[in-house]
């Protein structure tokens, strides 16, 4: 016992021994950069005060979380791009990238959909491009990304044989995508639509990409199709 304590008293200032302890297990998680400020705080901690020394306590736990969330992160993108060289059989790709997508960190799931997705269509598996596609387009705020998400969504559809889905998706797609889209969107929704046998639609879709400037390589052969399908309408 401290002798300018008195007998019988507690000594305001003792150290809660919880306190003392979850330093002592903070000390092993947090990275070198806090050790210095964890050491003055368990040397001084009667003189800071238990509780000052409890949101100082708070501070380093919540950079020692930070810090493991970091090294997870970077762990994934690692394992990411080791899946990404090594696997180069497209079904395969898709199977480990399956995988993979279950506990990646949020911010690196649209990159992963977006593998996911291309590898299942190249792999001819278009229920699961599909879903990774939709995936994608849900869990993105990049606005051009969702653009880019729709339009593989609505090919992955047709090569199922969705023509009449693709053509709604499509279609919803061009109400609100930007202007550079545009061009790429009515090309799709031009395929949907006849596959669809929505000729009309298809016809105005060709008919607006031959408006899309004069020097568009592609011109001759919309036009074309436009006045085939008019006359099918």
């Amino acid at each position: 016992m401290d002798e300018n304590t008195p007998q019988g008293k507690k000594d305001p200032f003792a150290i809660n021994p919880n306190i003392a302890a979850q330093l002592d297990q903070i000390k092993n998680t947090i990275p070198d950069t806090s050790q210095p400020i964890l050491e003055f705080l368990t040397a001084h901690m009667k003189v800071i005060g238990i509780g000052c020394a409890a949101v100082i306590l708070a501070v380093i736990a919540y950079e020692g979380v930070n810090h493991y969330r970091a090294s997870v992160a970077a762990k994934a993108s690692e394992d990411l791009g080791v899946i990404l060289l090594e696997k180069t059989e497209p079904a395969a790709r898709v199977t480990a990238l399956e995988g993979f997508l279950k506990d990646a960190p949020s911010r690196l799931k649209p990159t992963v959909e977006m593998e996911l997705a291309s590898a299942a269509m190249v792999a001819k598996q278009y229920d699961k491009a599909e879903k990774a596609w939709a995936d994608l387009a849900s869990s993105t705020s990049d606005e051009d990304l969702k653009v880019i998400a729709g339009i593989g969504h609505a090919k992955s559809l047709l090569f199922e044989g969705k023509a009449k889905d693709a053509q709604a998706l499509l279609s919803q797609l061009k109400a609100k995508a930007p202007a550079a889209y545009k061009p790429v969107v009515d090309r799709q929704l031009a395929v949907a639509a006849e596959a669809a046998g929505d000729n009309k639609t298809a016809a105005a879709a060709y008919a607006e990409l031959t408006a899309n400037g004069t020097d568009n390589p592609g011109k001759p052969y919309f036009e074309f199709k436009a006045n085939q399908l008019k006359t099918k309408s």
